[in-house]
């Protein structure tokens, strides 16, 4: 797959341009984390069990808290968990910066230190190895010379694009930035719309074939034709 390497080269070879490897990566990754606020790629699910008197627990590195789909948790312990039939609730989120009234004892989450799950209540001694699952939108990894870009190799034009629009609008070249602008736009628009379809929808067969009623034909006028030997003609 195409590295960031490949993509600098394609750049510069597109618009001449002074500007360092390093800037024009920084422009890329501007891109992708806008595309990908744009167009939510799931992650898969974080999973940890919870440890007796221990309320923080750490978020993936591609994990921004504000994508936090939802949090669920393994409900009970021995003797009310049944091992054979697992259940599990979904807990509510709470800021603890807002003036909202907090319960203690309630099953919730918050974010603290904007890269921690804090979990309410307190997990103790006799409940402690509880399932967390964390369903969450991820951000893309930042990019590096010899990085793969997360996004689809189909769609790395737009981070070309974006970049030459970035590049022309520090030049002054406004007239190129909004030729680049609306190709990345263009390209942005079908992304969005692949991304969002990604089966294809068959449209429903017909049956196109005669109304067949035992050894009788429905013609268009509602009278039925009955033929020997349950043929049809053809």
């Amino acid at each position: 797959m195409p590295s960031v390497s490949d993509l600098l080269n394609t750049i510069d070879t597109t618009y001449r341009n002074s500007y360092s490897q390093a800037q024009k990566i920084q422009w890329m990754n501007e891109t992708q984390r806008q595309i990908f606020q744009s167009v939510k790629h799931e992650a898969p699910p974080h999973t940890f069990t919870t440890i007796a008197n221990i309320s923080q627990y750490d978020l993936p590195a591609d994990c921004d808290p504000k994508n936090i789909k939802s949090v669920v948790i393994q409900r009970g312990m021995y003797p009310q968990f049944d091992y054979d039939n697992p259940t599990f609730d979904e807990l509510q989120f709470v800021s603890i910066d807002s003036n909202r009234y907090i319960d203690r004892t309630g099953h919730w989450y918050s974010v603290v230190e904007n890269s921690k799950l804090f979990l309410n209540p307190l997990p103790e001694t006799h409940n402690e190895g509880l399932v967390v699952y964390v369903y969450y939108n991820k951000k893309p990894a930042a990019l590096t010379l010899n990085s793969v870009p997360d996004l689809e190799e189909s769609f790395h034009e737009l981070l070309i694009l974006g970049c030459l629009e970035r590049i022309a609008r520090a030049r002054g070249e406004y007239d190129d930035k909004n030729v680049f602008a609306n190709d990345f736009q263009a390209l942005l628009r079908e992304y969005q719309k692949q991304y969002r379809e990604p089966y294809p929808e068959y449209s429903p067969p017909k049956d196109m074939l005669p109304n067949r009623r035992g050894h009788s034909l429905v013609n268009n006028r509602g009278r039925r034709r009955v033929y020997p030997d349950g043929l049809i003609p053809y």
